[in-house]
């Protein structure tokens, strides 16, 4: 009977291993020689620790110690990742089973060893592949507890891998929607199928610091080789999707706006210059020459605002789809040609342009959209100057900090009322019916100032108009994109923002 036990030893396709009492490697089967790649009188009577790992083997013997103890049939190092060591020294994965077997001469025990070089390696390639994908991606256990992460999972969430191996998901989800995130888990591993996360729901991950930000996730259900379920996700930041969905729309409501404004602008000329050919035609019928010549210049001058309104627009359309490199902005050549270009508005109206440029650091920007902005800061200064004072004035005024550009301009012109200043901004508003103007020029502030990363705030009252700029120093570097305009407070002495 034993020679038949021994036979069946020897044949098994399982490596296995027995080992006495006193840790030496008593049988070895054929399938284990091959394993080891060893002859029988090669391992026979070794010490079953020079099988063992150099870099583990010190702590070999008190494990061995402690299984004698408590001697019971199960695998060795569950939850680890074991290895075997060849006589040449050469490591390979494994799994090994232990069974114990109470002898007369003591405690032996046979170790099955099972080789797992093909699916370690399978495992670290598919490793490989997630850590390399231009996507987040995690993996968690039924428990909700992250085995697996990649790079962009620690780009996304600003979490080192070791933070993040070992902590449960809800670290990644926000507070609000934590207490519910476990239900939704359980719900899922009850019926696994890749789908989705949260369709018709806006979903966002957190990051280290506790900001949120938007994610689309799929979700892939894997089954391990103990048969237990993993769950894979796939995360993507969508915060530049979602911010030029947001611009999409703006834009296309900005349109039409802008066709129906545009419209209206036009056509209401269109139709008074009509009226007045049918006045001229009757003028020349009658030979009324003198009133078909005065016909004549309402047209002419219809034609005038038509046209510089056509140019606005053209100049705004074609600012907004250009670019240009940022380069250091020159004020002081800009308020040399600024005086020239306007020297005619400053006369007739009776204005003055005061300037005090006190900013230290370079300021960088796209110099036709910011002097497009001071063009229409200053030219409405102007417009709106308040014929009862004697002294008009327009003041451009720069300073700055560590981190910001700011930019002052104050007139103490007509005003505008409290009720209409949160439209100011809008596209072809007015409020000075009297005073000619197309209200495109703080519509196109807005957004230039906007474009270039900055924010503005407006104060007025019946002593005139402060609007206030603040700007990163260098705008190429702020990103391109709409940001909501933000409180900016003067200083005590009027002249200071924050």
């Amino acid at each position: 009977m034993e020679q038949i036990f021994r036979k069946i030893f020897d044949l098994s396709l399982a490596a296995n291993i027995l080992v006495d009492e006193s840790n030496h490697i008593k049988l070895a089967n054929k399938s284990a020689l091959t394993l080891f790649k060893s002859s029988e009188q090669e391992l026979i009577g070794k010490n079953i620790a020079s099988l063992i790992p150099d870099d583990v083997r010190s702590k070999h013997q008190n494990l061995v110690d402690l299984y004698r103890q408590t001697p019971l049939p199960r695998k060795m190092g569950e939850g680890r990742k074991l290895f075997a060591q060849r006589l040449d020294g050469c490591k390979f994965p494994v799994e090994i089973g232990l069974v114990p077997i109470k002898t007369d001469t003591g405690l032996q025990v046979l170790c099955n060893i099972i080789d797992l070089t093909k699916q370690y390696y399978a495992e670290e390639q598919f490793r490989l592949a997630v850590d390399s994908a231009p996507n987040g991606m995690l993996m968690i256990n039924s428990e909700g507890v992250i085995t697996l992460v990649n790079k962009q999972i620690e780009h996304l969430f600003d979490y080192s891998r070791t933070e993040l191996m070992g902590a449960r998901l809800e670290l990644l989800i926000p507070d609000d929607f934590k207490a519910h995130h476990p239900k939704f888990v359980e719900r899922f591993l009850a019926n696994p199928q890749p789908r989705a996360m949260g369709i018709g729901r806006e979903l966002y991950g957190k990051k280290k610091d506790g900001s949120l930000f938007p994610v689309e996730i799929g979700l892939q259900p894997l089954v391990e080789h103990d048969q237990s379920l993993s769950v894979l996700a796939s995360i993507v930041d969508i915060t530049k999707r979602r911010a030029s969905e947001i611009e999409l729309k703006e834009k296309s409501e900005e349109l039409q706006e802008f066709a129906y404004r545009t419209s209206h602008d036009f056509k209401s000329p269109l139709t008074t210059m009509h009226a007045i050919l049918q006045f001229i035609d009757d003028d020349l019928a009658s030979q009324r020459l003198d009133e078909a010549q005065k016909n004549i210049q309402k047209i002419q001058q219809i034609n005038q605002k038509m046209q510089t309104l056509a140019e606005s627009i053209l100049a705004l359309t074609k600012s907004d789809l250009n670019s240009e490199p940022s380069s250091s902005f020159d004020f002081q050549e800009y308020l040399h040609r600024a005086k020239q270009s306007f020297a005619h508005q400053f006369a007739s109206q009776h204005v003055t342009l005061e300037a005090h440029i006190q900013h230290r650091k370079d300021f960088r920007t796209e110099a036709t959209k910011f002097e497009q902005i001071l063009d229409n800061l200053i030219s409405n200064g102007i417009k709106f100057a308040n014929p009862n004072r004697d002294q008009r004035i327009v003041e451009l005024c720069t300073y700055d900090d560590p981190e910001h550009f700011f930019l002052r301009v104050t007139d103490n012109g007509l005003g505008i009322p409290s009720e209409n200043q949160g439209a100011v901004f809008d596209m072809f508003r007015r409020f000075h019916q009297d005073i000619e103007g197309h209200g495109i020029g703080l519509y196109t502030v807005k957004k230039f100032v906007h474009k270039l990363g900055g924010n503005l705030h407006l104060e007025s009252s019946e002593q005139g108009t402060s609007i206030y700029l603040r700007f990163p120093h260098d705008t190429s570097v702020s990103g391109v994109g709409h940001k909501k305009p933000v409180s900016i407070t003067r200083d005590r002495d009027g002249s200071r923002t924050s």
